[in-house]
């Protein structure tokens, strides 16, 4: 072969190098500028699930705040109750005790007569007199009830401020450890009002170990079904509220024998903004919120209902 050849050969692989490299740069700008456009499209989503998430707790927070809303005036009324009454007794522990250090003082002048027979016969005798007029007997007796029912509203009305305050919280992004029946337990105290004047509530706890949950979260579901069933009972009506164990779950039911819901609705229960009630009366969101909340726990919630008889709701957590 000779070197003209050889030449020619040399040039046409030296032009399918170049040209390979041409396509080979080309690829890897386009590979570039797909690169940039995905990185930028993952920016976005990533972006719009962030604001998606803080839209769902403001929503929730929303809800919760709609929900205490509702219920403050009968909170507000559980309130005045035994502040009214813790008032007046304390009232009456005063004039009590201005009694007791005037019959302090009288004894006191018994006590400086010791020395003086016609005076301490006399003193005696005004102590006496005093004591009777301002029937001392009575006044011992009755101070006992009064402190222990003073001491009975001032519990109450801290488990109230208590169960305000564990409702209303913004839990945080982490999981914290709880016990369901003591998350019940504080919703029901802030339903009271709501409950007691409406139906009659029973209560069935099994012995539960603690879980990983958003404790905050879970009093919003509890309180949304109760408040549901309480609204759904007539006269007369009685809801229940029970929680089971299971080897790997808590279970947790809220019936009562209320009207029901029509079949056709069930499947539509847990839609944003569907609800039965009459316009202005609930958002539509409550059973929505309470279904988002039960599947980020990793749980299930269900419904069984009877036109008529009445509605189960089922809470499955893991625990």
């Amino acid at each position: 072969m000779d070197i003209e050849t050889l030449q020619r050969a040399y040039e046409r692989e030296k032009a399918k190098r170049a040209h390979a490299e041409s396509l080979l740069e080309d690829k890897s700008r386009e590979l570039f500028l797909s690169y940039e456009a995905l990185q930028k499209s993952h920016d976005e989503v990533t972006a719009a699930h962030e604001e998606l998430v803080f839209k769902q707790k403001q929503l929730v927070q929303s809800e919760k705040m709609a929900s205490l809303g509702i219920i403050s005036a009968g909170v507000a009324h559980e309130i005045n109750n035994p502040i009214g009454f813790v008032l007046s007794n304390v009232v009456t522990l005063g004039e009590n005790v201005a009694s007791f250090n005037s019959l302090c003082t009288r004894l006191k002048g018994v006590f400086e007569a010791a020395n003086d027979e016609d005076q301490l016969r006399a003193s005696v005798s005004e102590l006496a007199t005093f004591y009777a007029e301002e029937d001392f007997d009575f006044v011992v007796e009755d101070g006992e009830g009064l402190i222990t029912e003073t001491t009975d509203g001032i519990v109450r009305v801290r488990d109230i401020v208590a169960g305000l305050k564990s409702f209303a919280r913004v839990d945080t992004d982490e999981k914290t450890v709880a016990n369901i029946n003591e998350c019940i337990e504080s919703t029901l105290k802030i339903l009271d009002s709501q409950t007691k004047y409406a139906c009659d509530v029973k209560c069935c706890f099994a012995e539960l170990p603690e879980i990983m949950c958003f404790p905050g979260k879970l009093n919003q579901v509890f309180m949304n079904l109760i408040v549901n069933a309480v609204h759904a009972v007539e006269e007369d009506g009685v809801i229940c509220v029970s929680t089971t164990q299971e080897s790997d779950s808590v279970t947790i039911t809220v019936s009562d024998n209320g009207k029901g819901i029509a079949p056709e609705h069930l499947e539509d229960l847990f839609t944003p903004f569907f609800t039965t009630k009459p316009v202005g009366e609930g958002t539509g969101l409550g059973l929505s919120i309470s279904h988002g909340i039960i599947e980020e726990h990793g749980g299930t919630i269900s419904v069984d209902s009877t036109v008529g008889e009445g509605t189960t709701f089922t809470v499955t957590l893991p625990a």
